[in-house]
């Protein structure tokens, strides 16, 4: 399963790199135009943010498997032994059902309006969402491994 979770996370990096770069690229493009044509382009604008929203939702899993996400440890860093191990197991149960309830209510809206498109590109909501899906789904499934590793793994000694 790691190694499945391992090459998912390259995919998803790769895949994120391009975004990063479709973004810097419409927002360079319309700071050009902008300042030197006096004229925007409402499709740029869109493709820039569709592409920040699923450069954000292709990259949280991957932080989050590789530890790298931000973390709020105010409490959990002066918890000690097996009450540290549960709180982060509890994390890990809370991380899976916000992602479970994110790809639920993702479903209740894609059931109604799947085809509606997008002002600009056009674009139907079932192919803006695919990244959202896949980074929730991701990331629930990071949240499961992350959970059975802290499960596994024996308390340390003190």
């Amino acid at each position: 399963m790691s190694k499945v979770l391992k090459t998912t996370s390259r995919i998803f990096e790769g895949l994120s790199l391009v975004f990063l770069l479709s973004v810097f690229f419409c927002v360079f493009v319309q700071i050009i135009m902008r300042n030197f044509f006096s004229s925007g382009s409402i499709v740029l604008e869109e493709l820039a943010r569709i592409s920040l929203v699923s450069l954000v939702f292709l990259m949280i899993p991957v932080l989050s498997l590789d530890g790298q996400h931000i973390i709020v440890d105010i409490l959990t860093a002066r918890l000690k032994g097996s009450v540290r191990r549960i709180s982060n197991l509890i994390v890990q149960v809370l991380c899976t059902g916000f992602s479970v309830f994110l790809l639920v209510a993702i479903a209740q809206v894609l059931q109604r309006n799947w085809n509606v498109r997008t002002s600009a590109m056009r674009m139907p909501n079932i192919i803006f969402y695919i990244p959202i899906v896949l980074g929730l789904l991701f990331m629930g499934i990071a949240s499961i491994h992350l959970f059975i590793t802290i499960f596994k793994t024996k308390e340390e000694k003190k």
